[in-house]
């Protein structure tokens, strides 16, 4: 997956994008992340079933993109988890979207993942802007060869003036596909798996879930498949809205995501006042 990583403010929303009749109305969406003093607002602006995001330039202009592996520093292994939190999986790490009050969890830095706790996008809106941005991200090995973003990533964003769960979650997961996995041979094909209800942990909703086919990747880092699974649920702090979790991953490689973490990841998504145990 390849994908930019934004600390400066948001600006403007961008025009609209899509023709999916499965939306049939302009949708507003906000992603807010405050990230230690400053207050990240992403305004999405939704097509019909596609989210589109736009930022100010950043100082320099263009925003900064994913390093590659031979400049990236070296990462600072995320903490143990204390002894007195509660998880519903035994030794992984808690990653909390304060501002959508949803807390998931991955596994430890020992297995490759980090809870990096920011703003992630994808896409080029053609405006100097993202496409689609999640926050409270997490990433499964990071920059895993030069020019490749990471071969997992998770995520949380907020979309407003709509109650249908089974419409953004759709909508998000395709949006994900379509924008994580561009290569120098072309567009990736991504394709609708399946939209099915969600409950878990208190939580009801839906769940969608995206194949998504690379234009002849290289052989040697690119994945050739991809997954995207998204979980859209109501958002009890706001009139009208959803909360959308995303789980991008690469397929067809040997070091992806298993298919029993991505469905114990999906399964601990819960809300952060709800008690574990």
């Amino acid at each position: 997956m390849t994908w930019q990583n934004h600390s400066g403010g948001w600006g403007s929303p961008p025009s609209l994008r899509g023709t999916s009749p499965l939306v049939v109305s302009v949708l507003t969406v906000i992603l807010v992340a405050v990230l230690i003093a400053t207050v990240l607002v992403l305004w999405d602006r939704w097509g019909p079933g596609r989210p589109d995001a736009a930022p100010d330039p950043s100082p320099d202009g263009d925003p900064p993109t994913a390093q590659a592996a031979d400049d990236a520093p070296e990462p600072t292994p995320t903490p143990s988890p204390s002894p007195d939190e509660a998880l519903i999986n035994p030794g992984w790490r808690t990653a909390a979207a304060d501002d959508w009050g949803l807390v998931y969890e991955v596994p430890t830095y020992d297995e490759g993942w980090r809870v990096r706790g920011e703003l992630i996008s994808v896409g080029d809106d053609g405006e100097g802007g993202p496409v689609t941005a999640m926050g409270a991200a997490s990433i499964y090995l990071d920059s895993p060869c030069p020019g490749w973003g990471n071969r997992a990533a998770a995520g949380v964003q907020g979309l407003l003036e709509t109650q249908d769960t089974e419409d953004m979650a759709e909508g998000v997961a395709l949006t994900w596909g379509e924008e994580s996995f561009h290569t120098d041979a072309g567009e990736p094909r991504a394709e609708l798996r399946s939209v099915e209800e969600f409950a878990g942990n208190g939580l009801t909703g839906h769940r969608a879930v995206v194949d998504v086919t690379l234009a002849d990747p290289d052989g040697t880092c690119e994945p050739p498949t991809a997954e995207v699974h998204t979980v859209a649920v109501p958002n009890p702090r706001e009139d009208n809205a959803v909360r959308a979790f995303t789980l991008v991953v690469d397929t067809g490689i040997a070091d992806r995501v298993s298919d029993d973490d991505i469905e114990a990841i999906i399964g601990s998504l819960r809300d952060q006042d709800r008690e574990v145990g």
